[in-house]
């Protein structure tokens, strides 16, 4: 049987079923856990009692699954931070990825900052500095600034946890800090009487490309490969009389979860409450979709769209920020 290339991605946390060997009882097997290796022959799967390695020849089945819980709660508040993280780098693929011990690099030709940072996960496998010169290694080589994603501490200095006190020693500054928020997506309001409507695609079409090209640059290929990259996403739109596109979002779509990402109106109509609409199909499709749980990222100074998130019922779950060199 061959080994489906979506759900064993590295990163991914997921469920295998399995045979084992001839003669053994029960004859199938489950292993649930975060995949860390992939092969032509097997896959390394990461399980609570220890990395369990199935060959290609033994797969039943292979399916992604949500994140477990970490403490008591609604799921969108009972994840750990290294569980969102992860799910959200899995909302928006790089082009090109490494694994150091747990650490994930990230290139992709400088096209956004997920796209092109280091995203620590846990155990680097060798010591922090040791780590860092590695990565800075690694970007210098493809010609890019080392930029270290960086989860802070409840103080909310990037010098009082241990990797940001060594970056911040070898001169690397904050920048871009940024609210992860989440929800429920029940508690997001339906569509409104009036509304306008929201076009809902698949795929990434043209005219949705070129209004997300009026509010930042992008790189032609990079940009699309980002924007497909996920195992499943839907590109969410509005327009106006003419046809013309005036708000946008992109949702990736994950087990028991929705990612919201690239939510932006036309300057122009702005006030209208197009982006509250936008807001309010993702809804819709994540809980026609069975997805409980919706995260989002958002500048910390943008203060109009936190605004807006917390009125539909999300909440801060952590902040992070980059250390770029």
């Amino acid at each position: 049987m061959t080994v489906p290339d979506q759900p064993t991605q590295v990163g991914r946390r997921v469920v295998v079923r399995y045979r084992r060997p001839a003669g053994s009882h029960p004859p199938l097997t489950d292993v649930v856990g975060v995949v860390t290796a992939v092969d032509d022959d097997a896959l390394v799967v990461e399980a609570t009692a220890g990395p369990v390695r199935v060959g290609q020849a033994d797969f039943v089945v292979v399916r992604a699954v949500p994140p477990p819980p970490v403490r008591r709660g609604r799921p969108h508040t009972a994840i750990s931070t290294v569980d969102l993280e992860r799910l959200m780098a899995d909302g928006w693929r790089a082009v090109e990825e490494e694994w150091l011990g747990d650490w994930m690099l990230r290139a992709s030709s400088g096209f956004t900052g997920r796209g092109n940072s280091v995203l620590p996960l846990g155990d680097p496998g060798t010591s922090i500095e040791t780590a860092v010169g590695h990565v800075e290694e690694w970007y210098a080589a493809r010609r890019l600034p080392t930029q270290v994603h960086l989860d802070l501490p409840a103080s909310g200095e990037a010098a009082d946890d241990p990797l940001g006190t060594v970056l911040v020693d070898r001169g690397y500054t904050v920048v871009t800090p940024t609210v992860v928020m989440t929800g429920a997506s029940s508690d997001i309001d339906p569509l409104r009487d009036g509304a306008a409507p929201v076009h809902v695609s698949a795929s990434l079409e043209p005219a949705w490309l070129a209004a997300y090209e009026r509010q930042r640059s992008t790189l032609a290929g990079v940009t699309e490969q980002l924007l497909t990259g996920s195992s499943g996403q839907l590109f969410l739109s509005t327009t106006d009389r003419s046809g013309s596109i005036t708000g946008v979002a992109r949702v990736s779509v994950h087990p028991g979860w929705a990612g919201l990402q690239a939510l932006w109106v036309d300057p122009t109509q702005r006030g209208r409450g197009l982006g509250r609409t936008v807001l309010h199909a993702a809804g819709l499709l994540a809980r026609q979709r069975r997805m409980p749980s919706v995260f989002l990222q958002v500048e910390a100074a943008n203060d109009a769209a936190i605004g807006l998130y917390e009125s539909e019922g999300f909440r801060v779950h952590h902040t992070y920020a980059y250390l770029r060199r």
